[in-house]
């Protein structure tokens, strides 16, 4: 870890919360920044990893509070760090460079926990900036951890295999950066048939044919494909429609669907969206907050329906939250770095976290496969019979 920061040395009987307590920071507030400011390994979510020695704080004299860095001292002017409105129209301008992110999921299913590390590098391609669209190229930069660890089981090692053949993945964005499309989908199929091969004779029986055909049914059709790639976490979080129109009074307010439950329609979120600009540095935070509106009861989702089925539709709606802070660029809005969390009151409680950070040192990424130039490829003539994509992991 970079020292350039302020740190704190843990110590044997520290926990998250006295460490937050001990310097004024609030507890989620605290793991963004150190998430922020470390290498991705030494990530943390809801408890300090045995291995890590010391945690990133924010500068002296600040604490953070809903993602802001607060002047402490009331009885001393704070040095131009006081925040200002953000409205009108939100834009990304097509970054010059690479961007490293390091991203970090949490998933809980009642007592259950599990966590997933990777880094990713994104490139643009600024030849297309004159359409109403862009080319965005994705590379897996490094090896994927499993709780901490490397993947030890046949179904995380499984997993792991399937989605590594799809990076790099270029997908087509409009110019507010929604999905539209992925480029390079007949790449991803040759890559799948020259592997399928080499995984078999590895992965060998009955489970890793079934596992293998399964993602190649999902894989091999192309709506299914991309259906199932804007459920994952990250492009759902990334892809978030924050670039678009803020009000006069900063604020927005919409419908979001986050795939909580796993192999079920994702889950319906009302939330507002609020923008807000620092003087200091110009960098702009957007804030979304909501609750659950999804119009599936609680039986109807623990059955994992798709829509409601029940004839009587007076149920106390199912109670979940939803929170997002976004950091962005002061010069190009691109996305510095992302804590968006939700929760379902189940039987069974479900919760998810994604951070996802930007890398400050390019030299962290040893190697990156993006494509020179970006083509558009036509489609073969594929067998369009939907199969289901691989169950969650942590279902």
């Amino acid at each position: 870890m970079k020292t350039i920061y302020r740190t704190y040395k843990i110590k044997n009987r520290d926990t998250l919360a006295s460490i937050a307590k001990d310097n004024d920071v609030d507890v989620n507030e605290l793991i963004q920044y150190h998430n922020k400011r470390s290498e991705i390994y030494e990530h943390i979510q809801d408890r300090l990893p045995s291995f890590l020695q010391e945690i990133v704080l924010p500068p002296k004299g600040y604490s953070l509070i809903n993602g802001k860095e607060v002047w402490l001292n009331k009885e001393v002017p704070e040095p131009d760090t006081l925040k200002k409105p953000f409205y009108g129209g939100l834009r990304i301008e097509i970054p010059e460079n690479d961007l490293n992110y390091g991203v970090l999921k949490t998933i809980k299913s009642g007592k259950k926990e599990n966590t997933i590390k990777y880094k990713l590098s994104l490139r643009f391609y600024p030849e297309n900036e004159a359409l109403d669209y862009n080319f965005i190229s994705i590379d897996l930069v490094s090896k994927i951890y499993i709780n901490d660890q490397e993947p030890n089981l046949i179904a995380d090692e499984l997993a792991v295999a399937c989605t590594e053949i799809l990076y790099p993945l270029v997908v087509k964005t409009d110019n507010n950066l929604n999905l539209l499309d992925i480029v390079n989908h007949q790449d991803i199929i040759k890559r799948w048939k020259k592997q399928k091969t080499k995984k078999l004779s590895y992965y060998q029986g009955s489970v890793a044919e079934k596992y293998f055909h399964l993602f190649e049914q999902t894989l091999f059709t192309k709506d299914l494909f991309f259906e199932h790639l804007q459920n994952d976490w990250f492009f759902r979080a990334y892809f978030n429609k924050i670039y678009t129109g803020y009000n006069d009074e900063l604020e927005v307010d919409n419908k979001i669907e986050f795939p909580i439950l796993p192999n079920t329609k994702s889950i319906q979120y009302t939330v507002s969206k609020k923008g807000s600009k620092f003087i200091k540095d110009n960098r702009i935070k957007i804030e979304i907050d909501g609750k659950c509106t999804d119009p599936r009861n609680k039986t109807e989702l623990e059955k994992r329906a798709y829509f409601p089925t029940s004839i009587d539709r007076n149920h106390t709606p199912v109670k979940g939250k939803y929170r997002a802070l976004y950091f962005l660029n002061p010069k190009d809005h691109r996305i510095q770095s992302v804590y968006l969390s939700c929760d379902l009151d189940m039987p069974k409680t479900k919760a998810g976290i994604i951070t996802i950070s930007e890398l400050d040192n390019d030299s962290q990424i040893q190697h990156k496969r993006h494509p020179k130039s970006i083509k558009l490829q036509e489609e073969n003539s594929i067998d369009k019979k939907k199969k289901t994509f691989w169950k969650s992991l942590f279902s």
